[in-house]
């Protein structure tokens, strides 16, 4: 199954598979959440950035970096659990606030490289990534951006 990406009209995207919001879209940064714990969305977005770094290789027509070389890292800054790259900041962690049914969720965010304004590409071929992981669930409750 697939997503549809819904325009704000603010320069903002949902992207909403079975009429729940499963992720977001917002200048460079592609955002998906609806993780049970932080473990998950931070393994979520390891796939999702193994998955969009391998496919904007293909489009530039360059060598991916090989798998391993360089580990997605959660290091906090402040109140905010920024993922990175070395000392780069490639994206986030964001807690969730509490559902109707009482339980908290969690999401990822990862920016786009500068120049690069293929975010609803990228967006697909991260939705890919995970649903082939299965961490894309169906749930009947909305998740919003941070």
């Amino acid at each position: 199954m697939s997503f549809s990406v819904f325009d704000r009209g603010d320069g903002r995207f949902d992207l909403m598979r079975s009429n729940a919001e499963i992720g977001w879209i917002a200048d460079r940064a592609i955002g998906f959440g609806g993780f049970e714990s932080r473990t998950t969305a931070r393994r979520a977005a390891t796939i999702a950035h193994k998955a969009l770094t391998g496919w904007l290789a293909r489009q530039r027509r360059i060598d991916a970096a090989p798998q391993n070389a360089r580990a997605l890292r959660v290091r906090r800054k402040g109140a905010v659990d920024q993922l990175t790259l070395g000392d780069v900041s490639v994206g986030r962690l964001l807690p969730h606030s509490a559902h109707l049914n009482g339980a908290s969720e969690y999401a990822f965010e990862l920016l786009l490289p500068p120049r690069v304004g293929a975010s609803v590409g990228g967006a697909q071929i991260m939705y890919l990534a995970l649903m082939r992981h299965g961490l894309i669930r169906e749930r009947t409750s909305e998740v919003q951006p941070a």
